[in-house]
C-alpha cells in the first residue's frame, strides 16, 4: 500500500532534532575563529606567554630549515624529474586510467603530497612578527583545507565503479518482458514554460517500456500547463498548498500513485527512449534501492558561451557526473541529485518520503536511503539531456543553493556526519564533498593574499627559488598533467580554475550566510527556457573581480618596478618572495580577465536549441523536389545542405552580398520531408546562402500540429547514444584557448 500523505507529512514536518538545540555547526565555526582572533589579539598585544610561543616556533622553522631544503646535488633533482617523466609516459601509454596506471599515478601524487606539506609546514612559515605570522598562518591552513581534501580524493579514486555492464546483464530481463514492475514518473513543476515542459512529457510518454505512467506536478496551478497536460495526454495533479517546495510536491504525488518504482525527472530533462530499459532492471537486485544516472546538457553553459567557447568545452557539471560520481559510488555513497533517477517505492517510504525542510531534497533522500541499508547506486550512462541556466545570475544562483543545500548537513538530522546506519568511508566520502564547498573561501584567499603582501610590505611564506622548484613544482605540474586523465577528459585544470575563480566571493558569501543562518531562504526554481535580445554585463557579480584585478596590476606593476629598477631595497628573503610572487600576480591577472569576461552575457534570442544532425532529406519547392542534408535542425526549423541543387534558381532571386552570392526567396512555402522518419514539415525559406560549394539554406517550420511535435522531439532528444560524451582538451590547447579569448572577446566578434 502506498504511503499516505498524512504520514508523510507527520514524519516530516516535525523540525530537525538539532534546530531545536543550538546549532552546534555555528558555534563551533564562531568558537574556532573566536580563538584564533583572541590568539591574533594577544600576540599583537605581546602577551608574553603567546609571543614567546611564536617566538620558539619561528626559531624552529628557521632551525629546520637547514635540513629540510632543497638538495645541493643533482639526485634529489633526477628523482623528482624522473617522477614527473614516469606520470607523463604512463598516462601516455594508457590514455585511459586502469587500475595498474591509477595506482602508480597516485601514488606518485601522493608522495609529491606528503613531501610538500613536510616542507611547507616545517620551514616556510613566517612568526616573526604577528601581522606576517597571522597571514602567514592564514594562508597555509588556506592550502591544507584544499590539499587534504585533494589527497581524500585521490584516495577515494583507487576505487571507482562503472556498472555500465552491469546494466547490460540486468536490462535483459526489462527487453524481454520478464521483469517489467509498474513505474510512475513524476515531473515537478512550478514556473517552467510550455516549451520546456512539452519535451520533458513528449520524451517521457515516448520511452520503451509497457507499464508507466507520467504524472506533470504542476505546483504553479496554471490554466495553460493542465491545458498541455491534456493535449499530451499526460494525467496533471496540483496539490492544495506549495508547503515545502519540490520536496512537497513529490509527497503529494507519492501519496496519491501506487506504482513499484518512482521515477523523477526534472521539469527541462528529456529522457532516452532506453531510459528505463537500462534502469529498472537493477531492482531486480533486493538491496538496490535507488539508481542514479548521468546527467546531460545539450544547451551551452553561460560562461563557456560568453568566452566563445562553447563548441571546446565540456560543461561544469560533467566532472562531477563523468568522474566523481564514479569515485563515490566506488565508496557506496553515490548522490542523488534531484533529476533522472529511479527509487523503489518501498525504501522511500521507508525514510518517510523526500526530506523537507532543506535545499537539497534529493541529496538527503538519498543518504537516509542508504542508511536503511538499501544501496544508492550510480549509472555512467548519458540517457536524459536537459538544460543548464542561460544566464550569469542564474549560473551563480543555481551553485549558491546547492551550496547552501549540502552545508545545510551541519543542521538536520539527516546530516551523513552523525546519521545512524553508514559505514565510516561513507561518512568520509560525504564530509569531504561537504568542505568542498569551503574551497570558494580559499581561492579568494588566494587571490587577495598577493595583494595584501605587497601592501602591507609582509613576507608569508620564506622560500628560496631553489626550494619552489624543488618542492612546490613538480606537485604542481604533476597534479596539473594528470587533473584531466584522471578525471576521464572531462575537464581540465585551467578551465576549473576560472571557474572557480567566477563563483568563489559569491560563494563564499554563501557559506558564511548558512553557517550562520541556515534555513534563512528557501527554494527558489532556477530559471530556465529564457530568452535575451541584448548583449548585458553583470557588473555587480563582476565588481569584486574587476576591483581585485586593477589592485592586483597595481601590485604586480610594483613588484616589478623594485625587482628591476630598485633592488636593494629588498632584503634576500623578500627578494625571493616577490619573485615568485610576480609570477603569482600574473596569473592571477590573467584568470581574474578571463573571470570578467565570462559575465558578459551575449544575446540568446531563440528559446530552441539547434542540435548538430545529419539527415537525408528533401525540399519540394513547388513542383521541384530538391535532395539534401540537415546541418543544424531544432523545433524551429531546419539549416540544409543542398546535394543537388538543380533548378533551384528558378525559386528565387540573385542579390549579391560582398561578393558571396545570396539569395533570398520571397518567404514562398515549402515542405521539408525526412524520409527516414517519415516527417514532413510545412516551412518557409528564411535565408538561402549561395557562396559555398554547395548551396546551404535555412528553413523555419510553421506551426506544427500535435503529431509532428512529437515526432520532432523524439527526433531530436529520445535516441538511445545520441547524447555523446565530449573530451576536454588538453592544458595547452586550453591556454591558447582562454588567451584567445581574453585577447578578443565574443563580444567584438562577428554573431554567429
Amino acid at each position: 500500500m502506498p504511503v499516505t500523505t498524512r504520514q508523510i507529512r507527520r514524519r516530516n514536518s516535525y523540525l530537525p532534532k538539532l534546530l531545536q538545540h543550538p546549532q552546534w555547526a555555528t558555534l563551533w565555526l564562531l568558537g574556532a575563529a573566536t580563538c584564533f582572533a583572541a590568539i591574533s589579539l594577544a600576540w599583537f598585544a605581546d602577551v608574553g606567554a603567546v609571543t614567546y610561543l611564536f617566538e620558539c616556533l619561528n626559531h624552529w622553522q628557521r632551525d629546520a630549515a637547514a635540513w629540510f631544503h632543497a638538495p645541493s646535488d643533482s639526485v634529489g633533482w633526477k628523482l623528482s624529474l624522473g617522477l614527473l617523466l614516469g606520470v607523463q609516459v604512463i598516462t601516455r601509454l594508457c590514455p585511459q586510467p586502469r587500475g595498474w596506471s591509477r595506482f602508480i599515478v597516485i601514488t606518485i601524487l601522493l608522495v609529491l603530497i606528503t613531501r610538500y606539506l613536510l616542507w611547507r609546514s616545517l620551514t616556510t612559515l613566517n612568526l616573526s612578527t604577528p601581522l606576517e605570522g597571522v597571514i602567514s598562518l592564514g594562508l597555509f591552513g588556506m592550502e591544507m583545507l584544499i590539499i587534504v581534501s585533494y589527497g581524500v580524493q585521490l584516495f577515494f579514486m583507487l576505487r571507482e565503479r562503472d556498472r555500465r555492464h552491469e546494466a547490460d546483464r540486468y536490462s535483459v530481463a526489462v527487453e524481454a518482458g520478464h521483469f517489467v514492475p509498474s513505474v510512475s514518473i513524476l515531473i515537478p513543476t512550478f514556473n517552467e514554460p510550455a516549451v520546456v515542459l512539452r519535451r520533458t512529457i513528449i520524451g517521457c510518454q515516448a520511452l520503451d517500456y509497457p507499464h508507466k505512467q507520467v504524472y506533470l506536478l504542476d505546483d504553479g496551478n496554471r490554466d495553460g500547463i493542465r491545458q498541455l497536460a491534456a493535449d499530451l495526454g499526460c494525467h496533471y495533479m496540483v496539490r492544495p498548498d506549495n508547503r515545502h517546495a519540490k520536496a512537497g510536491n513529490l509527497n503529494y504525488a507519492i501519496a496519491h500513485t501506487e506504482s513499484e518504482l518512482i521515477v523523477v525527472f526534472d521539469a527541462d530533462f528529456v529522457p532516452t527512449r532506453n531510459f528505463l530499459t537500462r534502469t529498472v532492471g537493477f531492482f531486480q537486485n533486493p538491496q538496490i534501492g535507488m539508481v542514479q544516472t548521468h546527467q546531460y546538457f545539450y544547451n551551452a553553459d553561460p560562461p563557456a558561451r560568453n568566452l566563445g567557447l562553447e563548441k571546446e568545452l565540456t560543461h561544469e557539471v560533467e566532472i562531477f557526473s563523468r568522474h566523481y560520481q564514479l569515485v563515490r559510488d566506488g565508496a557506496n555513497s553515490a548522490l542523488c541529485y534531484g533529476s533522472s533517477f529511479v527509487v523503489r517505492r518501498s525504501a522511500l517510504e521507508a525514510v518517510g518520503g523526500f526530506v523537507t525542510n532543506t535545499l537539497s531534497e534529493d541529496y538527503f533522500t538519498g543518504i537516509r536511503i542508504a542508511a536503511q541499508g538499501q544501496q544508492v547506486i550510480y549509472l555512467d550512462e548519458n540517457l536524459s539531456a536537459g538544460l543548464v541556466p542561460e544566464n550569469m545570475p542564474a549560473h551563480i544562483a543555481q551553485r549558491q543553493r546547492w551550496a547552501r543545500g549540502t552545508l545545510q548537513a551541519f543542521f538536520i538530522q539527516s546530516s551523513p556526519m552523525t546519521i545512524s546506519g553508514l559505514t565510516l568511508r561513507q561518512r568520509i566520502a560525504h564530509l569531504e564533498g561537504i568542505l568542498q564547498w569551503f574551497n570558494s573561501l580559499c581561492r579568494a584567499g588566494f587571490l587577495l593574499v598577493p595583494i595584501a603582501t605587497v601592501l602591507l610590505g609582509i613576507m608569508p611564506v620564506v622560500a628560496t627559488i631553489p626550494d619552489w622548484a624543488f618542492f612546490f613544482l613538480p606537485l604542481y605540474l604533476t597534479q596539473f598533467s594528470t587533473f584531466a586523465w584522471l578525471n576521464h577528459r572531462s575537464r581540465a585544470a585551467l578551465i576549473s580554475d576560472i571557474y572557480s575563480v567566477i563563483q568563489c566571493f559569491p560563494l563564499s558569501v554563501t557559506v558564511i550566510q548558512t553557517l550562520m543562518r541556515p534555513f534563512s531562504k528557501g527554494f527558489q526554481v532556477t530559471p530556465k527556457g529564457t530568452v535575451t535580445t541584448k548583449t548585458v554585463f553583470h557588473w555587480q557579480l563582476a565588481s569584486p573581480l574587476i576591483l581585485l584585478w586593477l589592485l592586483t596590476l597595481a601590485c604586480f606593476v610594483w613588484e616589478a618596478y623594485i625587482l628591476t629598477m630598485h633592488p636593494e631595497y629588498l632584503h634576500p628573503e623578500m627578494t625571493q618572495y616577490w619573485k615568485f610572487g610576480l609570477i603569482w600576480c600574473f596569473y592571477n591577472l590573467l584568470v581574474l580577465g578571463i573571470s570578467i569576461l565570462c559575465f558578459i552575457d551575449i544575446p540568446k534570442p531563440d528559446t530552441c536549441e539547434w542540435f548538430e544532425q545529419q539527415r537525408a532529406v528533401q525540399v519540394q519547392m513547388g513542383r521541384q523536389v530538391i535532395s539534401g542534408v540537415t546541418r543544424r535542425i531544432s523545433e524551429a526549423g531546419a539549416e540544409v545542405m543542398l546535394t543537388r541543387p538543380d533548378g533551384l534558381l528558378v525559386q528565387t532571386d540573385w542579390a549579391p552580398n560582398g561578393g558571396a552570392m545570396l539569395a533570398k526567396t520571397r518567404k514562398s512555402p515549402v515542405k521539408l520531408h525526412l524520409p527516414v522518419e517519415q516527417l514532413t514539415l510545412q516551412a518557409t525559406v528564411a535565408h538561402l546562402d549561395l557562396s559555398a560549394e554547395q548551396p546551404i539554406m535555412t528553413l523555419m517550420f510553421e506551426p506544427l500540429n500535435l503529431m509532428q511535435q512529437r515526432q520532432l522531439i523524439e527526433l531530436l532528444f529520445c535516441n538511445p547514444g545520441q547524447w555523446q560524451r565530449q573530451p576536454a582538451p588538453g592544458e595547452l590547447r586550453m591556454l591558447w584557448l582562454l588567451c584567445r579569448s581574453l585577447l578578443r572577446p565574443r563580444t567584438l566578434s562577428k554573431p554567429v
